[in-house]
């Protein structure tokens, strides 16, 4: 399949000149986390497409991307430089101290952008800089939102028979013909803004999607006018067929303790399905971190054995609040009466 899929996006592949995607940071008033990727550029289109062809290509081209080692750039935040390069299959990390910015702030997102400073033979630097974000949550947040995206913000139908309708999807649809879960946006925005609907409350999103399809899920919130927040996403591209599944494990537990050890004073409200071990990970995050979850809500997809085994859990974990529900109106109700919505 690896093969197949290579052959048919050499089809259109071409020289093309280095890009940096960076993908929106966090900080807290110590540290701050930064990650993106250097590729060559696609060219993948940009906007609305009514071309099944033209979004088929264009997923492929994101499967089949052509990683770029070794290229050196400098991220520019509040006034400081961080050197940093990217690694054999062209990430690059940056996590640092820093100096936090002094006194009230008008938004939750600090302006950082990129500039290369080397590259490998046989690229070109690019000249412009690239802009990126990231979150710094107001000191008035009361608590955090993280939330699965898979069938629990975007409709991915991932336990459609055979899977066919979430493969149709993802490879044929692009970000403007994909759909949220119904009254999604409306919960996440008033999550976002709290009980007293003054709040900024940040909010992260988590999935088992790789890093590959970043522009399409950035995109789909803006969109749907989502809350603005990092996403965070698995690091594998063509391999995800046949990835292991303690893989999967183990990247939403780091992801979900590296956001909460990033804020160490702030509790979270958590989301997610059915359809994969959301319950399971969010239940030992509640564990591990005594006190700090104050309620986990769980979408019933299917009536899967997966599901009956998730709704078994919740029932024996009756000293966590943790909720499975149907439809969004039942998250709605259990947040206004804990006051986590006004």
């Amino acid at each position: 399949m690896e093969n197949l899929l290579r052959r048919i996006t050499n089809l259109f592949d071409s020289n093309d000149p280095l890009v940096a995607v960076p993908f929106r940071g966090f900080a807290n008033a110590e540290r701050f986390f930064l990650k993106g990727r250097v590729l060559e550029n696609e060219g993948l289109f940009d906007g609305k497409s009514e071309s099944k062809l033209r979004n088929l290509k264009d997923m492929l081209k994101r499967f089949e991307s052509d990683e770029v080692a070794g290229a050196k750039l400098s991220v520019s935040l509040l006034g400081h430089s961080h050197p940093v390069e990217s690694d054999d299959e062209g990430y690059f990390t940056l996590e640092g101290t820093w100096p936090a910015p002094m006194g009230p702030m008008q938004d939750a997102w600090l302006p950082a952008s990129i500039q290369f400073t080397g590259s490998p033979a046989g690229y070109a630097l690019p000249e412009k800089p690239i802009e990126t974000e990231l979150l710094y949550p107001s000191k008035e947040a009361h608590f955090g939102i993280i939330t699965d995206i898979d069938d629990t913000v975007l409709q991915t139908h991932v336990t459609s028979r055979l899977k066919l309708k979430m493969a149709y999807d993802t490879f044929f649809k692009d970000s403007h013909q994909r759909l949220p879960m119904e009254g999604i946006p409306d919960l996440l925005r008033a999550l976002e803004k709290g009980g007293d609907g003054l709040r900024q409350n940040p909010v992260f999103y988590v999935s088992d999607s790789p890093w590959n399809i970043y522009d399409l899920l950035a995109e789909f919130l803006y969109l749907n006018e989502l809350p603005k927040g990092p996403i965070l996403l698995r690091d594998y591209g063509l391999h995800l067929l046949r990835s292991k599944k303690e893989e999967k494990d183990i990247h939403k537990l780091v992801a979900f303790r590296q956001i909460m050890g990033m804020y160490p004073e702030l509790p979270f409200v958590m989301l997610g399905d059915t359809a994969s071990k959301d319950a399971d990970y969010y239940l030992k995050m509640a564990e591990e971190f005594d006190g700090r979850v104050l309620a986990i809500y769980i979408r019933q997809t299917r009536d899967t054995e997966n599901a009956r085994r998730i709704a078994k859990l919740i029932e024996q974990s009756s000293h966590i609040e943790a909720v499975l529900i149907k439809e969004s109106h039942e998250i709605v109700q259990h947040a206004k009466e804990r006051k986590f919505i006004a």
